[in-house]
């Protein structure tokens, strides 16, 4: 049903911006092996819901497709992928299948072991939780508008674009840090990964663009564009089995963030 894929996402703490030095293509814990079969498990049972993965978007689609040229700023690009569309159904679906088509995922940047989100982040004990929220939001703007700029991005890349072209197109979005598995049924693998969750009428909906736009080698040492609505949407309360979501680390991110734009 999902292509191989195995991508690492940058795990974010709230006081560095650099990737740490634990991030590794595989992550195994003691529980691993108990975690793998609980998972197996519910992939076995689990059943895309008949949501907005089977709606026909075929009129955003051949809107958002035709859309050419390199873009070097994200409000222009909100707006012009979502400019026809007054549902935050089709604004979603828009930014989702512009970057399905556009980003490609940075192998190279997987591999260096330096890699960076921004810059530099200080404050002391005066300093608001709004004035930090507004140097975190100005890292997060500038690490999107570098993957933008390059059209290519690891997995924490393109859930920062998507939530920021969310934000300027006046939808809610998060990002959400945690596991996944790279759908190793017989040795699973978990890594650090990166998607979002993204309101739509009273709802919430978890979406990941990365997958949905290719597929590495295991080595990540090429990428190959296929584009899967498998993990378009689906319902909070039945998120994508593949995926563990490290609740607290990731409410702590969008917490502090505080969409102030």
């Amino acid at each position: 049903m999902k292509k191989l894929i195995i991508i690492l996402c940058v795990l974010l703490g709230i006081t560095s911006v650099t990737a740490q030095n634990t991030d590794s293509l595989v992550y195994f814990d003691q529980d691993t092996t108990g975690l793998a079969k609980s998972i197996a498990n519910d992939e076995a049972a689990w059943t895309k819901p008949e949501t907005f993965a089977e709606a026909d978007h075929s009129r955003v689609d051949n809107y958002v497709l035709q859309i050419k040229g390199r873009y070097k700023n994200i409000p222009s690009l909100a707006k012009d992928i979502t400019q026809p569309f007054t549902t935050d159904e089709d604004k979603v679906r828009a930014i989702f299948r512009w970057m399905t088509n556009n980003i490609a995922y940075d192998c190279k940047e997987y591999h260096n072991k330096n890699r960076s989100i921004g810059g530099g982040i200080s404050y002391n004990k005066k300093t608001t939780k709004q004035e930090k929220a507004g140097k975190w939001e100005d890292v997060y703007f500038r690490y999107a508008t570098r993957v933008l700029r390059s059209k290519k991005g690891i997995c924490e890349g393109y859930a920062t674009l998507f939530y920021e072209l969310c934000i300027y197109s006046g939808v809610q979005c998060e990002v959400i840090t945690g596991k996944a598995d790279g759908g190793h049924k017989e040795k699973p693998k978990f890594s650090g990964h990166a998607w979002n969750k993204v309101r739509i009428g009273e709802d919430w909906y978890f979406t990941d663009v990365c997958w949905s736009s290719g597929f590495s080698d295991e080595k990540v040492t090429k990428f190959t564009k296929s584009f899967s609505n498998y993990y378009y949407l689906t319902p909070e309360d039945k998120p994508f089995p593949d995926h563990i979501a490290n609740e607290k680390r990731s409410k702590r991110r969008n917490e502090l963030v505080g969409n102030f734009h």
